[in-house]
């Protein structure tokens, strides 16, 4: 036992003496942070575009188009408030707030809209500015603007010079009576395209419903009628059955900890196997052996490596309570319930079944690692070995991706039986409350599989690390399994 503790101190205090374990520790939240803000910051630093339009049909559709990028605006603050509306319990503020937004040209009715909502909220005008803003054509036709679209020439507007992005042309003709060319040399923005081609389609169908004898008004009437979807759970009283934020947060975090789930397994298990490829080249595996029983040194690698684990966990999740009681006045000012979303987090019915596919999953994975890593002297060695494991780990995440919204699917379930996923297949289904039945038979054939694959790697480990074994072997192995084949 003793020899376990020691071999088990030595691994953990190898990396966590390092600074640059401590580093890479907390460099993974800190990336995780920005990978989440990338579109918020590539959203929000879009350069402000400027376009021109000329307008050969005297329909004004120049001014159409404004209008579009205006009601655009409009729908982005009322997606912002039914956003917030959901998490704060507002949703019955939502018709007074639309009526508001609505009302009014451009954003000119957000401040009823901030009153009518009824909770300090951080929404402005700012925040929705357009990024395309119209200019008065430099030229009249096309030939001539076309300095101006390759960049030769300036546009200018409130006294500073700007390129100019497009130029969008309404010709008279075609089936419907209008005709659109846009001109620009970016190929792959299509937001200013759209915009012109709804706001053609818009005045159209409105000229349309005008000769029918169908007024604006009662156009915009019909428009405005959008019915109010609540969700209720029938599981609880009608009191409290409405669906909140709360009975959503256990799906994202099982996810969530499904991801986690197999970063962990994943780097733990390559420092496994990048540690004993070392020790075997540097001839300090045969030091260990003279001192060391094989198990002995098998279990204090994993125990070792396990607490590593444990540390990363420990110190997440210090950052993460950090991060939520920080958190608490803005939570408490936007009227979220806080509570609530912790007690979903922290539910036991999620912890301990996380915990238990860790260990198990770790177990598993961590044995065969280190099982090839006793078999190799050279990383090029073991890449080749590890790229059959690396396949096996990465089906459970396609599943999951393409399964997200039906948890419950016949594919997810069978899958789930396949005890190398079920780890991480069963920690991604069980907030959606899958039958007793798969939760033992899965976790029973789980643990069984990981008994019988220990044992296994742990005879394949003791055997490459006496030398009796290596690379080679398994290659031999598989070329005599085609020749009987054959």
């Amino acid at each position: 036992m003793r020899a376990i503790y020691l071999m088990a101190r030595r691994e953990y205090l190898s990396y966590v003496a390092t600074w640059g374990f401590w580093l890479s520790l907390l460099s993974i939240p800190f990336f995780m942070m920005i990978g989440g803000a990338i579109p918020i910051l590539a959203e929000s630093s879009q350069p402000t575009r400027y376009y021109a339009v000329l307008d050969e049909t005297g329909l004004g559709l120049g001014q159409a188009i404004e209008r579009e990028f205006q009601e655009g605006q409009k729908d982005e603050v009322i997606a912002a408030f039914s956003a917030l509306a959901a998490t704060m319990g507002r949703s019955e503020a939502m018709d007074s707030v639309e009526r508001a937004i609505r009302a009014e040209p451009g954003l000119e009715g957000l401040p009823e809209a901030l009153e009518a909502f009824g909770a300090p909220v951080d929404i402005s005008a700012d925040q929705f500015r357009s990024r395309f803003i119209q200019v008065d054509p430099p030229a009249g036709n096309v030939d001539a603007l076309r300095p101006y679209l390759l960049g030769e020439q300036t546009v200018r507007m409130d006294g500073e010079d700007h390129p100019l992005f497009a130029a969008i042309v309404f010709r008279s003709g075609g089936q419907y009576g209008v005709e659109i060319d846009y001109w620009s040399t970016n190929l792959t923005s299509s937001d200013l395209k759209n915009r012109a081609r709804r706001a053609a389609r818009n005045h159209l169908r409105s000229e349309a419903f005008e000769a029918a004898g169908i007024s604006e008004q009662v156009l915009a009437e019909v428009n405005a009628i959008n019915p109010v979807l609540q969700e209720w759970t029938p599981e609880r009283g009608r009191e409290s059955a409405e669906v909140s934020i709360s009975d959503r947060i256990p799906f994202a975090v099982g996810i969530g900890a499904t991801i986690m789930l197999w970063i962990m397994i994943f780097s733990i298990t390559n420092m496994l196997l990048t540690a004993m490829i070392e020790e075997k080249g540097n001839k300090i595996l045969e030091t260990l052996l003279a001192t060391a029983r094989y198990h002995e040194i098998l279990i204090g690698k994993l125990a070792g490596l396990a607490a590593v684990s444990a540390t990363f966990i420990l110190v997440w999740g210090g950052l993460a309570s950090s991060g939520l009681f920080a958190a608490q006045s803005f939570a408490a000012a936007a009227d979220l319930p806080l509570a609530e979303i912790l007690a979903a987090i922290w539910d036991p019915g999620l912890i301990i079944p996380a915990i238990g596919y860790f260990v198990v999953g770790y177990l598993m994975y961590g044995t065969i690692y280190l099982a090839i890593g006793s078999l190799c002297d050279t990383l090029q060695e073991a890449q080749s070995l590890m790229s059959p494991i690396i396949m096996v780990m990465m089906v459970p995440f396609i599943v999951i991706m393409v399964t997200l919204e039906s948890p419950d699917s016949t594919f997810l379930q069978i899958a789930s039986w396949v005890p190398l996923w079920t780890p991480f297949l069963m920690m991604a289904r069980l907030q959606s409350d899958p039958g007793m039945v798969e939760i033992i038979g899965t976790t029973i054939v789980m643990v069984v599989t990981a008994v019988t694959v220990i044992f296994l790697a742990s005879y394949v480990f003791r055997q490459g690390s006496m030398g009796r074994a290596n690379a080679s072997s398994i290659k031999r192995l598989l070329s005599f399994g085609k020749s009987r084949s054959a």
